[in-house]
Formats: C-alpha cells, structure tokens, sequence
C-alpha cells in the first residue's frame, strides 16, 4: 500500500497530515516525537486478544508503543484514545488530603505551572527560614 493519509497521533492526538505510507519504521509524530510505526497505532491491535494483535500470523511484539518492524503494520488512523483518568484523579486527591496535601493537577499545562510554583514555594520557604524574605 502506498501513497499518503491524514492521521491522528496515537499518543498526542496531534493531526497529522499527508503521511507517505508505508510508514517507515522510524516515522515519528512532529509533536511528540512518538513512534508511529507502532502496534498502537495499528489497525490490528487489540487489548481483548492475548498479544495484542488480531494478525495471527504476526510476530509477538512485547512494547507496543515503540517502532517494529511488524509486515502486517496498517496505520490506524483513529489510534488516538483520549484517557479518561476522572477515577485515578479522585484516587489522588483523596490520598493528597489523606496526608494533608494539595491535590496534584490534572493537565499538562496545569502540571508545568505546579512544578514551578512548587519550585517558588521551596525558595520562599528557604528564604522564610534564614530570614532572608524580600
């Protein structure tokens, strides 16, 4: 097969477009850099079979996120999977309010922002304890 398609990353989500098939085995998403040529993003996965592969004649593939050199590869175009993590966020507030923590943020951004605020309250709590506050 061979000519170009328009896809989602697996990964990121990021559409990308006019990819030249067949994909390469190093053909990575220009936004995340995850490899596509991968089990995950192929038309053949599935987590409801044993190895993950409705192919039956394909070759066990142990990390299924990273690049192969799978024959039966067929890009799915639709791999992305937005994660609906509502539970495991829950989890985590309730075990950060178990031991007097703030809750830790949900999105990407909003993990950045609290790693650097995170970073600013440690320095404004040194500069608390030496005296040193402007």
């Amino acid at each position: 097969m061979s000519g170009s398609i328009d896809m989602q990353c697996w990964k990121c989500g990021k559409e990308l477009k006019n990819l030249l098939l067949p994909f390469s085995r190093y053909e990575e998403c220009i936004n995340c850099n995850a490899d596509l040529h991968a089990c995950i993003a192929c038309k053949n996965f599935s987590l409801s079979v044993s190895n993950g592969c409705n192919e039956e004649r394909a070759d066990l593939i142990v990390e299924k996120e990273k690049s192969n050199f799978c024959e039966y590869f067929s890009a799915n175009t639709a791999a992305y999977q937005k994660q609906n993590n509502t539970e495991a966020t829950a989890a985590r507030a309730k075990l950060a309010e178990l031991f007097g923590e703030q809750p830790p943020e949900t999105d990407i951004c909003s993990e950045a922002a609290s790693v650097h605020s995170e970073g600013d309250e440690a320095l404004a709590e040194l500069k608390r304890l030496f005296g040193d506050e402007d």
